[in-house]
């Protein structure tokens, strides 16, 4: 019996090594050895823990953003000067679902983790995908802004700070014993003056993915034409690939002369998004809700975050701001 049972045993290993053997001759098995190496290149030369983690970023809540320059105050016409309604300003407007908010009290704003987080007085910083990994770089974005400004008595640049947050991402790809960041950050940056002139370069944002590179999300980089400036797209998180299109084009093409229009536009391209943002219903009364992170991110008035909630009755939809 005795010989027998090793005779089942050395059966089970042979054919177990044989196809690792296999496996591990194409690459192709998730349970290769390359599988869960953050150091270690596949033979198709590809990462796999931060595939994994870029794949983890865009599961995560859906963002949008819009990046409105200076020569699109000049849209609104001499028509509606005596309109209460008010152009929007040059800077950057982003409108994000909350998906766990339990509670309608006006004192909460957020779900608890931070989404939109103030780095300086011209950058931001959003992110999306694990929540917990963001918040963590979004503390180490505001500990790099305030030893910056500790050593060199001034605001970190954009730059500084897309170098140094990237480096710190990176090394997440490298480290032992460690995995990658499974988020994407948005930098939002409403730019600076240029060689001490009166005009500015435009708003810009950047997203900044798990394996750490960094990517301008502006349709028409940095310049400083006044005939080029129109206003540029960004999506982050989980998006349907053909409503994104859709989205964009139609964002892209529309002129915003009022700054509710572009908090309605916003908000309508997320809530279009049914399968990342639920919404709550009310059986006796027969409507539905959603509720929305929005952020205006300008110059005058600085970074200001609100709770929007949108309630559906049938084919009206009603916004209202906490």
């Amino acid at each position: 019996m005795t010989s027998m049972y090793y005779c089942f045993v050395s059966f089970i290993i042979v054919v177990s090594l044989f196809h690792h053997r296999i496996a591990f001759a194409d690459g192709s098995s998730i349970g290769s050895r390359h599988s869960y190496s953050l150091t270690t290149f596949d033979p198709s030369g590809n990462l796999d823990q931060v595939g994994r983690a870029v794949r983890a970023s865009m599961l995560g809540a859906p963002v949008v953003a819009l990046s409105i320059p200076s020569s699109s105050e000049t849209m609104v016409t001499t028509a509606d000067s005596e309109s209460s309604a008010t152009p929007p300003e040059e800077g950057i407007y982003i409108c994000i679902p909350l998906r766990f908010l339990g509670t309608t009290s006006p004192l909460i704003i957020d779900d608890g983790t931070p989404r939109i987080v103030p780095i300086s007085s011209s950058i931001c910083i959003c992110h999306t995908g694990v929540g917990a990994d963001g918040r963590a770089l979004c503390d180490i974005a505001v500990r790099l802004a305030l030893d910056y400004r500790y050593v060199y008595g001034e605001e970190i640049s954009l730059e500084e700070l897309l170098e140094a947050l990237a480096e710190k991402v990176q090394e997440m790809t490298m480290k032992a014993g460690a995995r990658p960041y499974g988020c994407a950050l948005l930098v939002a940056c409403l730019g600076g003056i240029v060689d001490g002139g009166d005009k500015g370069r435009e708003a810009t944002m950047y997203r900044i993915d798990p394996s750490g590179s960094v990517e301008l999300l502006n349709a028409n980089g940095d310049f400083n034409s006044e005939n080029e400036r129109k206003s540029s797209i960004a999506f982050l998180g989980k998006w349907n690939s053909q409503k994104e299109q859709d989205l964009r084009s139609q964002l892209d093409s529309q002129q915003y002369t009022t700054a509710q229009q572009v908090q309605d536009a916003l908000i309508s391209a997320v809530g279009v998004n049914d399968d990342s943002s639920p919404t709550q219903s009310t059986p006796n009364e027969g409507k539905s809700s959603q509720t929305f992170l929005y952020a205006s991110f300008t110059r005058k008035g600085g970074l200001q975050i609100s709770r929007i909630n949108r309630e559906t009755r049938g084919d009206d939809v009603t916004s209202t701001s906490v």
